[in-house]
């Protein structure tokens, strides 16, 4: 996995802002969760850096991997919030472990982390301010954001609890479906499909509020991610995945609709898009994730490693908008390529290698058994 960014590989092990010539980089990435921080860690690690973990007890299975030097349990609370501790715990064993930077592993860790980096003394993966954060990662006022650009956005209303929601949709007549979401749940938690048959039913799984209902849009899954200074693009990359398949592609408006989205908030970081994509090629945004995201170690495995271009500052990572379309198959849609006698892309052996070079977690995420 070392080769599949060489240049960067180098900037990062000989960048005398951040360590000494020849020395590896130590980072120290901050977790609430499993999946997402085990991306996290498994990108940090690919750069050659040394990784450690410092994570509530659902991430504490991360000790697993062969790439984590050292998993440490804090008993902090690590919501978003403001918790000076969590900055001295932090600290500390920045200190005892010599760490370099210090890198958000999950949503609530990199919320925590944005409130906290003047009182971390080490220097912390590039975020957004705190405003910038908590706009994006809302969906009705991402909504609002997009409105404003003319970025297709699916017609949406906000009610303040299911009381109010009943209200507007029981006893009216409803010809489409719609969706309940959290504003700021990730990984699809909390969303729901209302469909009139069905409602009363489905009402009572909602607990959350206030509740975003919004119009469902018929098309696949597509999405899109950004590193970005400043609210310039830096690296780009628009993909999909299906059929254990991870695909890459080129969209000239998809890009332009970032390249307004990251100006306007003149953002720092990674950022990750969901849309839909319906059967005429209508692009619909559906919300922002302002933080890593979860299909980043499949981006890295054809070629485009987001962790390492925060950990050389953008050093090398100005990717042309323009770059080529990849597929890499996962394990299950390798072994039907394999069957069928089919030449194997060589970033579909970078997947292969990806998942056997690290056989415990995959394990453990496979049997659900990872929280």
């Amino acid at each position: 996995m070392k080769q599949l960014l060489p240049e960067l590989l180098e900037s990062t092990r000989h960048n005398p802002d951040t360590h000494t010539r020849g020395e590896v980089l130590r980072v120290l990435i901050i977790s609430t969760r499993f999946k997402l921080p085990y991306r996290v860690m498994r990108c940090a690690q690919a750069t050659g850096a040394k990784v450690f973990v410092l994570g509530r007890q659902n991430s504490r299975k991360l000790k697993y991997s062969k790439f984590c030097a050292e998993f440490i349990t804090t008993d902090r609370e690590i919501d978003g919030r403001m918790d000076l501790d969590l900055a001295h715990e932090i600290n500390f064993h920045c200190a005892r472990l010599n760490i370099d930077l210090v890198l958000a592993g999950d949503a609530p860790s990199t919320r925590s982390l944005i409130q906290l980096r003047s009182a971390v003394n080490t220097p912390c993966f590039p975020m957004p301010t705190l405003s910038v954060f908590d706009e994006l990662n809302d969906k009705w006022r991402f909504g609002l954001l997009c409105k404003d650009l003319d970025i297709d956005y699916p017609k949406s209303q906000l009610f303040a609890n299911v009381g109010e929601l009943r209200q507007e949709l029981s006893g009216r007549e409803v010809n489409t479906s719609w969706m309940a979401k959290p504003l700021s749940m990730d990984g699809g938690m909390g969303c729901i499909k209302l469909t009139p048959e069905e409602f009363e039913a489905q009402f009572a799984q909602i607990t959350y509020e206030p509740i975003l209902l919004q119009e469902f849009v018929e098309g696949e899954d597509i999405g899109a991610s950004v590193f970005c200074k400043e609210g310039e693009i830096l690296a780009f990359i628009a993909h999909k995945f299906e059929h254990d398949t991870y695909f890459t592609f080129y969209d000239h408006d998809i890009y332009r609709s970032l390249a307004a989205l990251m100006t306007r908030t003149k953002a720092n970081g990674v950022f990750n898009f969901d849309m839909r994509r319906t059967s005429k090629g209508r692009v619909v945004f559906l919300e922002c994730n302002p933080r890593f995201y979860f299909k980043m170690a499949m981006s890295m495995v054809v070629g485009v490693n987001f962790v390492a271009f925060g950990l050389t500052d953008g050093q090398n990572a100005r990717l042309s908008p323009g770059w080529g379309a990849k597929i890499a198959r996962f394990p299950k849609a390798f072994l039907l390529q394999a069957a069928s006698f089919r030449k194997m892309e060589r970033e579909s052996w970078n997947a292969l290698k990806f998942v056997l070079a690290d056989p415990i977690p995959y394990a453990l995420e496979l049997l659900k058994l990872q929280e």
